[in-house]
């Protein structure tokens, strides 16, 4: 019999060990994750240290906060000078805070546009989500232009023309060399864009329009880059 090919197999069961002393419990996570060396230790007692200095500005600050106001103004009235969170504001300014200058009668847009911004990282980020989906992945930037700047919904369908209009150099260019193919698209796409898409986009408006009523930039940011663009 070889001795080497024999196979031994154990018959009981090897009863459970108890857990090391130094295991486990609940300072087993930080000492793993947060003192686990100097450098480590050093960064969590700095990091420790820094929120609590941070708590003790914000405390008195936060402390002295009036949340019953109508508006801005009310509550500076209410706080006579002195150091206080004036929280009216945002009852008074929230409009402003989410959408800056847009146009009321037109938030729908952006709120739409926010809200198509999910169902297009759906298909990225889900790997259960079918990859046809991708297509409003692809779409979803013209999309998203269209609607919170309006104008002519032609312009960024020309726009993405652009991309078909290089796809045609690369495919002819490509089995020469990847590097001309590569440039050849570039200037197929670039030269579209410059010269083809206003053109393009105002012939195909003139057909079938189909529009949203434009908003300008500074109509878009907030106060701040209103004030700096006038």
């Amino acid at each position: 019999m070889n001795m080497h090919n024999a196979s031994w197999v154990r018959q009981d069961i090897v009863s459970a060990s108890p857990r090391p002393a130094a295991q486990g419990g609940v300072m087993e996570w930080p000492r793993k994750n947060l003192f686990n060396g100097w450098l480590s230790t050093l960064l969590t007692m700095t990091s420790v240290a820094m929120v609590v200095w941070i708590a003790f500005a914000l405390a008195p600050w936060l402390g002295n906060s009036i949340w019953r106001a109508n508006s801005l103004a009310e509550c500076r009235q209410i706080l006579d000078g002195a150091s206080g969170a004036c929280w009216g504001v945002i009852r008074d300014r929230w409009p402003q805070l989410f959408f800056g200058f847009y146009p009321p009668h037109l938030y729908w847009r952006p709120v739409l546009t926010f809200a198509l911004l999910f169902a297009a990282l759906a298909p990225i980020l889900f790997r259960t989500i079918p990859q046809r989906a991708l297509w409003f992945s692809a779409v979803y930037p013209g999309l998203a232009y269209w609607l919170i700047w309006g104008g002519s919904l032609w312009f960024p369908v020309a726009v993405y023309c652009g991309f078909v209009f290089a796809a045609g150099p690369f495919s002819l260019t490509a089995r020469v060399s990847r590097g001309i193919a590569v440039a050849s698209a570039t200037l197929g796409g670039v030269l579209w864009w410059i010269y083809a898409v206003q053109p393009v986009s105002a012939f195909a408006d003139s057909l079938l329009p189909i529009a949203l009523t434009p908003v300008a930039s500074r109509e878009i940011g907030d106060s701040c880059s209103r004030s700096s663009s006038g």
